[in-house]
């Protein structure tokens, strides 16, 4: 028959089982001597086997720590906010707040494990099932995980609780080498290393196909660049699995990103340069992309680059507003890759980025027809502005090179040179 919740959502831990209730699901999570995880949903009838991926154990603190590290930590998982608590849930002065309940029975559940095992799997914030599987079934593997947490970790969710597969492949007995080979990674002690360095807070099931693909490609450069790290964490392997990121990033930068707890959970660096490289590549996408030599330098060049942003966007706003039928008929038809008109207001703007100069406010004049704008690529880089003679002719009226600054002589012969060639009269 369907499943029937019970009506008051809550945690309860007995008889060595955790038992959790939504107004959806229940859930029962047998830790020790035999794990074992099942549930029951609304949408589906009987009991049946699932593999927890939120945090079972996490490290033990009293009440009292609790409340004062409450303020500096963010909840890891759905479980950490009151999401089973609604509106309509009744609240008997006999139950514990779900909050209180929740640490109440999640300790009781760690306690009810080998301290060793509780505390090899703390680390990590999610997806500790596979790992309490393999420390259940192979002795060995406690070694392994106080040893390479990270390694442990990978293999566990490699044998996804299987237990036979455990207990038959006693693959915490194997030296270190041979369990990188089983994962298809180098086997050499420098993988080795690399893997030891890898925070346990950082890695999960989510990411660790990631944390494989980046070891793998570092161990196949000439200077590995995690090999100078003294610690790594997901934030880093982010960096060098973004193949733009990774170009713009220094060593130096990598080892503050190491080095910052704050960065083992949320990528703020990554956004950060993620988010600098899209702005430098809209705002000058023929430009080279940037380096970062380290995080003060980056904030810099991000703060740089997003109030020319603001910038441009403000100049869009404004000139989208012109009639841009002016635009689309310049006067002279330029030449092709060397002296080219400018034919929209858009673009107009984005010659001013990249020029470093205020021709973005001449929208009104070439919406009047009083000057148009061009590019000139050759001889030299710069910018033209052409107004017309009373005699009805047209002739330069400004140009100037990057940051407004003076053009060659030559450039100025050549502009010269074509205004006599396509000159036209009214």
């Amino acid at each position: 028959m369907p499943f029937d919740p019970p009506a008051i959502p809550g945690f309860q831990f007995s008889g060595g089982k955790l038992r959790i209730i939504s107004p959806e699901s229940e859930m029962i999570v047998t830790g020790w001597p035999e794990p074992n995880a099942i549930r029951k949903t609304t949408r589906r009838l009987g009991w049946y086997s699932f593999t927890p991926e939120f945090r079972l154990v996490r490290p033990y603190r009293s009440s009292r720590a609790r409340k004062t590290a409450a303020h500096a930590s963010q909840p890891t998982s759905q479980l950490d906010f009151n999401f089973l608590e609604t509106a309509d849930s009744p609240k008997p002065s006999s139950l514990l707040p779900l909050a209180k309940q929740r640490k109440k029975a999640f300790d009781s559940f760690r306690f009810s494990l080998p301290k060793p095992v509780a505390a090899s799997l703390e680390p990590f914030v999610s997806h500790q099932w596979p790992l309490l599987n393999l420390l259940r079934y192979d002795e060995s593997a406690l070694e392994l995980a106080g040893q390479n947490p990270a390694l442990a970790f990978l293999l566990a969710q490699r044998m996804n609780g299987d237990r036979e597969l455990i207990r038959t492949l006693n693959c915490g007995s194997m030296r270190q080498r041979d369990i990188l080979d089983s994962l298809g990674l180098p086997s050499s002690p420098s993988a080795v290393k690399l893997f030891r360095k890898i925070k346990p807070t950082s890695i999960n099931g989510d990411n660790s196909g990631v944390l494989i693909a980046t070891i793998r490609a570092e161990l196949g450069r000439q200077k590995p660049r995690l090999a100078h790290l003294e610690s790594i964490n997901a934030v880093v392997l982010e960096i060098l699995n973004h193949p733009q990121a990774s170009g713009a990033a220094s060593q130096t930068l990598l080892a503050e990103v190491a080095n910052d707890p704050s960065e083992n959970h949320r990528a703020r660096i990554v956004h950060l340069i993620t988010n600098t490289l899209r702005m430098n590549f809209e705002l000058h996408p023929h430009h080279e992309t940037p380096s970062f030599p380290n995080i003060r330098r980056l904030r810099q060049i991000h703060d740089q680059l997003a109030e020319n942003y603001r910038r441009r966007w403000r100049q869009l706003n404004e000139v989208r507003k012109v009639d841009s039928r002016r635009f689309e008929m310049p006067p002279l038809t330029g030449i092709p890759g060397k002296i080219e008109p400018i034919t929209s207001p858009e673009a107009l703007v984005e010659e001013g980025e990249e020029q470093g100069n205020c021709v973005a406010s001449y929208v009104g004049k070439v919406e009047r027809g009083e000057t148009f704008i061009y590019k000139v690529l050759e001889p030299s880089r710069s910018t033209l502005s052409i107004v017309k003679n009373p005699d009805g002719y047209w002739r330069i009226g400004e140009l100037e090179g990057k940051f407004n600054t003076e053009v060659c002589s030559w450039t100025e012969d050549f502009v010269e040179a074509w205004l006599e060639r396509y000159r036209i009269s009214v």
